[in-house]
């Protein structure tokens, strides 16, 4: 390895003494230096494997820390190609899934309380420990206790780590790639305590940006970080003729509370009739559906018909693999404000429904067997709905009993 070659130092980290989520991390040097090579063996490239292992599911390892220097370094290596996967595996890096954070943004300060609390417990854990009834307890007692702390100070060492990083980062806004532009975008939106500086960043980003994609993103990155003087500038987009521009305004603007006509008009419009997905906005998997329906639950507005047919409107539209998180997202947010929680009294009929409630029994009954949006049957359940496609059927009136 030269001084420039971004991996410099791989092999000082003591990897076989850290851990990740299949046990010890002595092969992330190898999953980093396939992914710095551009090639592998198997059906997944480094990158996806690498997140694997140190941010299974959004949970990070005590090894995801350490490999944030790396990949910094990689992502500002202009020799290597798809750099944006670099930045999105910081991302996760610093927050695990960004579907646990939207549409509100994230708060260091929870996690942090969270890990100032496990280490204030110290002394009832080492009273737990002392009250196990043998040696064998004792120890499993002892490792448990040992892997909560380092769990959750893997968390917001991950997070500092990043943020660390984040002032040599923010030169990729100008990259030649929309992609890689975005996802640094994307990136900054997670860090409200580095908003002084991110701000400034952003708007000038968003101003030159060319991808309307990338520039949805930047505008929803300002909401995100929460700073009340950027509502002028991120209201300034609601009237543009550019769809994925006024989506991006709408959507930041109920962050900060704000949901006048015009804002839910864009949100009803675009969750009906999203735009088309790209690569270049980076948020939820770039679902612009279900981003606004997150959005527009928000809202004063969200139960009513005109915004459930608006979401069941794009529910309606949605159909292949690739419009899975489309599906998903909105048909949790759908069913979470039209069947929420458990009845007081469940219904005892169809007409005991209110009227968004018999929209939706509808719409799934007229979808076939195969047309179930996720998160319905459960719901169904709660409320004694039938879920047998047959049986909802006759329950909502579209057929006759015994048809």
């Amino acid at each position: 390895m030269t001084d420039d070659d971004p991996l410099t130092g791989l092999d000082d980290v003591p990897w076989a003494k850290l851990q990740h989520s299949y046990g010890m991390a002595d092969d992330v040097p190898g999953h980093l230096r396939a992914m710095q090579a551009g090639v592998w063996e198997g059906r997944y490239p480094p990158s996806a494997q690498l997140a694997n292992h140190i941010v299974h599911q959004g949970t990070r390892s005590q090894a995801a820390e350490y490999t944030v220097p790396f990949l910094v370094r990689m992502a500002l290596d202009p020799r290597l190609v798809d750099r944006h996967q670099l930045v999105s595996l910081l991302v996760a890096i610093a927050i695990g899934l960004d579907n646990n954070y939207l549409p509100n943004g994230y708060d260091p300060r929870e996690d942090r309380a969270a890990l100032a609390d496990i280490r204030g417990e110290a002394d009832d854990m080492a009273r737990w420990i002392d009250d196990a009834a043998d040696d064998e307890q004792r120890k499993q007692r002892e490792g448990s206790c040992a892997q909560v702390l380092i769990d959750a100070e893997a968390v917001v060492r991950s997070y500092d780590a990043v943020r660390a990083a984040l002032p040599d980062l923010a030169v990729l806004l100008t990259s030649d790639s929309p992609e890689l532009r975005s996802w640094t975008a994307n990136l900054l939106a997670w860090f409200p305590e580095s908003a002084a500086t991110s701000v400034p960043l952003l708007k000038a980003f968003i101003a030159d940006e060319v991808s309307p994609g990338a520039a949805a993103t930047g505008i929803v990155a300002l909401g995100l970080l929460g700073a009340e003087t950027t509502v002028p500038f991120i209201r300034r987009y609601l009237d543009s003729p550019i769809v994925e521009l006024r989506w991006a305004s709408a959507f930041a603007s109920t962050r900060f509370g704000i949901a006048d006509p015009a804002v839910v008009e864009v949100l009803t419009q675009v969750v009906a009739r999203p735009p088309e997905k790209t690569e270049t906005m980076s948020f939820l998997s770039g679902s612009y559906m279900s981003l606004a329906a997150l959005a527009l639950a928000g809202t004063s507005e969200a139960t009513t018909l005109r915004s459930v047919d608006a979401m069941l409107a794009g529910l309606a539209g949605c159909g292949g693999v690739e419009a899975f998180d489309d599906r998903y997202y909105t048909a949790q947010t759908l069913f979470q404000l039209v069947f929420p929680d458990d009845p007081a009294e469940p219904p005892r009929s169809f007409g005991d429904l209110s009227d968004v409630q018999q929209r939706v029994v509808r719409f799934v009954a007229d979808q076939g067997d195969a047309g179930w949006p996720s998160g319905g049957m459960d719901a169904f359940r709660r409320w004694k709905v039938p879920t047998n496609h047959s049986d909802l059927c006759v329950y909502a009136g579209i057929v006759q009993a015994g048809q």
